[in-house]
């Protein structure tokens, strides 16, 4: 909002638009953009100023919306509210302080003040540049929709409304940020998601008192659960049909306008292994890759450290001809495994960070060149061992096989303490990162809900479309950890099958004539014939 300290309360004596125009000058810092345009209305009766950002304003609705309108009224109102009857245009406003006038004004809506009376009008006529809806680029899938979310709150809410067409999604406009003054929009189904979640998640937002917000990242800090936890406590997706998909199991969905992003709570660990298109691809299919992602994520988090240690202090638990192959390998280096393996580590993402910010075309030549030309020549030259750049390079592919990136992030920062405690330890600190992560993942809530549910607390109920994706047919029911108002999806008795009535039926049916059915079938006459 526009900072209050610099506005003064409007008295009934300072209710002259010359004096709420000065205001609002004073307030904008004489900026280039506010304009202010007089006019006479009303037969000439009427002394009207405008006041509007030039930048954020649709200048054409309001020359053909409240111009023509105002210098058509054949004799002047005798209150606001009829001079905003004669206005075509849906919410417009009455404005009675000067925080409302600067407020309005600074939201791109315009102000309209007449001489004579105590308030003014606002008129929303904002004009918003927007990119048009494409593919989305960091959530890739092989089937589905390909829509995703853009930088306009309220286009993306047509966006998901365009898949629920329920009367009861709900929506509740915030505004954030004590000088960006940031629109978040809450959405939820009221007769699904549980009134506490929705609650809290409200409480959350309202409570968040800072200067800007400008992204929807920004606002996750403020309300997760655990600030300093490396694992996310919230699902952040472009895609209209996973958040209509979370919206539907009776979870919260946080939009923030300004931002293709949108933060789906509450959430679990396992959500960030499943995909949209796990539910369009064949159940077989998507089991296997569904449990080809869980496994990645685990071996990528421990396959550095698991040869670090083996390597380092479990050289007898090798293969004797792996073993040899290694040993040849570490005369060549002068450096221990453990750093070899840090340093490349470090290296990848050096590479990776720096490909994201060229431009397309050469952060796809530099990729390739500059991985192939520095893993040849450090190996060439006996800095690195040739199985590290092998371990390395596995790491850097099987990283983002999760199909939400912020979780492939986490997995990147999580592996270089297991590396040091199993170049200390061995196995020994192998276990014990494991048991840490595990103990920090038992621990985490997000808005109330277990983390790992329903895994811990253990529910084997809730567990048949966790690791495997069961038929659609078999998907009764929603997760119990989100206590959903309807726990049911769908009825009972879906799956395919023949009707067994109908067949009965059909098989008690007499046999046809054998004459009739041979006229029923016979061939076409011939013409000549």
């Amino acid at each position: 909002m526009v900072p209050k300290k610099r506005i003064p309360e409007m008295s009934k004596g300072q209710s002259d638009p010359e004096h709420i125009i000065s205001e609002v000058e004073r307030a904008f810092g004489q900026s280039a953009d506010l304009q202010v345009h007089r006019f006479q209305a009303g037969a000439g009766e009427l002394s009207c100023v405008l006041l509007y950002l030039k930048s954020f304003i649709d200048v054409e609705r309001l020359s053909q919306s409240v111009l023509v309108s105002l210098l058509s009224l054949p004799t002047p109102p005798v209150s606001m509210a009829k001079l905003a009857e004669a206005i075509p245009c849906v919410g417009t406003k009455e404005l009675s302080s000067l925080p409302e006038f600067c407020q309005a004004v600074a939201w791109g809506e315009a102000v309209l003040l007449v001489s004579g009376f105590q308030s003014g009008l606002s008129i929303p006529l904002q004009k918003y540049e927007k990119r048009v809806v494409t593919e989305s680029e960091n959530e890739k899938i092989i089937r589905g929709p390909r829509d995703s979310f853009v930088e306009s709150l309220w286009s993306n809410i047509g966006l998901l409304r365009t898949r629920l067409k329920n009367p009861d999604l709900r929506l509740e406009v915030l505004t954030l940020g004590a000088r960006t003054s940031a629109e978040a929009g809450l959405v939820y189904l009221e007769s699904l998601a549980n009134p506490l979640i929705v609650d809290e998640v409200r409480s959350r937002i309202q409570r968040v008192n800072v200067d800007r917000l400008l992204a929807t990242d920004n606002l996750t800090e403020f309300i997760t659960d655990a600030p300093w936890s490396p694992f996310p406590l919230g699902l952040r997706t472009e895609r209209p049909d996973r958040l209509a998909s979370a919206l539907l199991d009776g979870r919260v969905g946080i939009l923030l306008d300004g931002n293709p992003v949108v933060l789906v709570v509450p959430v679990v660990f396992w959500d960030f292994f499943k995909s949209p298109d796990d539910y369009i691809e064949n159940q077989y299919v998507a089991t296997s890759v569904r449990l080809l992602r869980l496994g990645t994520f685990f071996v990528t988090l421990f396959l550095s450290g698991f040869y670090v240690a083996t390597t380092t202090i479990h050289l007898e638990m090798i293969p004797q001809p792996l073993a040899l192959i290694i040993a040849g390998a570490r005369t060549r280096t002068p450096f221990p495994t453990a750093l070899e393996m840090i340093a490349m580590e470090i290296v990848i993402e050096i590479l990776r960070e720096g490909v994201i910010r060229m431009p397309g075309v050469l952060g796809q030549t530099i990729s390739i060149v500059g991985a192939l030309v520095i893993g040849e020549s450090a190996v060439t030259a006996g800095l690195i061992e040739p199985i590290i750049l092998v371990v390395v390079a596995f790491n850097a592919l099987a990283a983002f096989v999760a199909p939400v990136y912020h979780a492939a992030v986490s997995v990147r920062i999580l592996r270089f303490p297991i590396i040091l405690l199993s170049a200390s330890l061995g196995f020994f600190g192998l276990m014990l990162g494991a048991l840490f992560y595990l103990m920090h993942l038992v621990s985490l809530r997000s808005i109330g809900v277990p983390y790992l549910a329903p895994v811990g607390p253990l529910s084997v109920k809730e567990m048949g479309d966790l690791f495997i994706r069961l038929p659609l047919w078999q998907q009764n029911s929603r997760p119990s950890y989100l206590r959903p108002q309807d726990a049911t999806t769908q009825a009972p008795g879906q799956k395919p099958a023949p009707d067994t009535e109908r067949g009965t039926q059909a098989e008690k049916a007499p046999a046809p004539d054998k004459a009739v059915a041979e006229k029923n079938h016979s061939p076409a006459p011939n013409k000549e014939t």
